[in-house]
């Protein structure tokens, strides 16, 4: 077994005698014992899990901190570019709050977040990631692509990433005009196909998939659809069900109250933070929440707050592993 000069000790007295003591170093642990403890821990334990030494960090290996992976769990929240450096604050759903560094997060932008995946731009690169594991699954960068920001780029993901069935979809408007552009891309291929929609003022704020087209909504119930299947661009109003026996997908749009309540219970003051949108997974119908730009705020800079609600996971993945 490998070591660690700091390595804690446990300490444990014999029921023979009162007066010895016997040590023993957690990295002398019977390695059977390791993997069980790591797939019973929460992300947080299982990161400092992980930090005792290689030993405990290969234990791990398969540990995915599945007891925060419970449906209808309250999201996260991870701030991030307000230093202009790698520096984030994570949120957990009770509101501790912790100082982590994340090298992919400097400079760059979430997309769309889902399922504990984020999809990130940074530097002319869009991949997925895991902020916990860093996990990363770098994309093909369109050829031609728009300006990247925040408010100009809303996406959405049909699968996690490690899916056969993936496929990206990212909505964009073009050069301050009222047209949109749509690039797709599919797992497995080697460039984005380009689909556009003519004279479409309103402002995209919520994205979401369900069964093979892809929802963009915007303020006014109105909304663009994009099937997989049919590779068409089409437009739609939304339609609130009034009996849970009506037809319907199963998405809704997150409440004000409900979206006030995550920022108190978390403490939060997001008055100057830029947010993507996020697909929280539930039972009955994930919840859907907004983009939030506030790049165009009074006194705002190019390097301003943003920040990313996101359902923690801990995924790994085989590190010969290619989109």
């Amino acid at each position: 077994m490998g070591s660690m000069d700091s390595s804690p000790v446990v300490h444990s007295q014999r029921s023979s005698t009162r007066d010895q003591v016997t040590t023993r170093e957690w990295n002398d642990l019977p390695s059977e014992l390791l993997p069980p403890i790591a797939d019973r821990l929460g992300i947080i334990e299982l990161l400092r899990f992980r930090g005792v030494c290689k030993d405990w960090n290969f234990a791990s290996s398969t540990a995915s901190a599945e007891i925060e992976a419970l449906p209808n769990r309250d999201p996260w929240f991870l701030l991030y570019g307000e230093n202009n450096n790698s520096q984030c604050t994570l949120v957990t759903e009770s509101g501790k709050q912790y100082i982590i560094t994340i090298p992919e997060m400097d400079g760059a932008t979430c997309l769309a977040s889902s399922q504990g995946w984020l999809l990130v731009y940074r530097e002319g690169l869009i991949f997925f990631f895991c902020p916990f594991s860093r996990a990363r699954i770098d994309l093909p960068v369109p050829t031609k692509f728009p300006p990247m920001g925040i408010s100009d780029h809303v996406a959405v993901f049909s699968t996690p990433p490690t899916s056969q069935d993936c496929v990206v979809c990212i909505i964009c408007r073009t050069n301050k005009t009222d047209d949109l552009e749509l690039y797709v891309i599919h797992r497995g291929a080697t460039s984005w196909t380009k689909h556009k929609l003519n004279s479409f003022p309103n402002k995209i704020e919520c994205a979401a998939y369900h069964n093979g087209v892809f929802y963009y909504f915007d303020n006014t119930d109105l909304m663009v659809c994009f099937s997989i299947k049919d590779r068409s661009i089409s437009l739609g109003k939304v339609r609130y069900v009034k009996s849970s026996n009506e037809r319907c997908i199963p998405l809704r749009f997150i409440s004000n109250v409900e979206k006030e309540d995550m920022k108190k219970r978390l403490d939060l003051e997001l008055g100057d933070v830029s947010t993507c949108g996020t697909t929280v997974s539930c039972l009955n119908a994930d919840k859907m929440v907004p983009y939030e730009n506030r790049a165009n705020a009074k006194g705002g800079g190019t390097r301003r707050s943003k920040g990313v609600w996101f359902q923690p996971r801990f995924h790994q993945i085989d590190k010969m592993l290619s989109w």
